[in-house]
């Protein structure tokens, strides 16, 4: 075999034990995203019967290992008090995690809490970054929230864009108002 043909047969090698292994990479993670679903239906589940400690308890597992789920879950648990004493700082510090990790529903409950002062000291100018951050990720509730302030400041024209945004995913509020003259 010449040089050319050997490395030619390593390079083809390599590439195959390369996509091997990028394959089996592949699968556990699929495997864990699994594994991880099924966590959070089981707690879903357990959270349904009420056995509210006990879905806590599982939620803080998940979060803690940095499931976006489970993180909104503990997060809206301490915000009402269900298997947990409430605890809205604790709350904000949950949704504050999860926004962070690009939940949408977290980022707006976050501008929520900014905007209301729930667990920490109310701040419109992070409420409104935060409203932003949930709009942008497609968020309904966030953009309608949005498209309110903007009319407020009276940036009508972005407003509207956010509102029809919103109602086209079907906030109710946003379709209402676009149906006024």
């Amino acid at each position: 075999m010449n040089r050319l043909s050997t490395l030619k047969t390593l390079l083809l090698s390599l590439v195959l034990i390369t996509t091997a292994v990028a394959n089996d990479d592949v699968e556990r993670e699929q495997q864990r995203i699994a594994r991880e679903m099924i966590q959070v239906l089981n707690a879903y589940a357990v959270y349904k019967m009420g056995q509210y400690e006990e879905a806590f308890s599982r939620y803080k597992v998940l979060a803690e290992a940095g499931n976006q789920q489970g993180m909104l879950n503990v997060a809206n648990m301490y915000a009402k008090g269900l298997g947990v004493e409430q605890n809205p700082s604790l709350a904000f510090v949950w949704y504050q995690r999860s926004a962070e990790a690009g939940d949408a529903i977290s980022m707006l409950e976050l501008a929520q809490a900014y905007r209301h002062g729930q667990g920490i000291e109310a701040d419109e100018t992070r409420a409104l970054h935060w409203f932003r951050q949930a709009a942008n990720a497609g968020e309904p509730d966030a953009q309608w929230q949005l498209a309110r302030h903007l009319m407020a400041e009276g940036e009508a024209d972005e407003a509207r864009l956010w509102a029809e945004r919103a109602a086209s995913q079907g906030q109710v509020a946003a379709q209402q108002f676009l149906r006024l003259p």
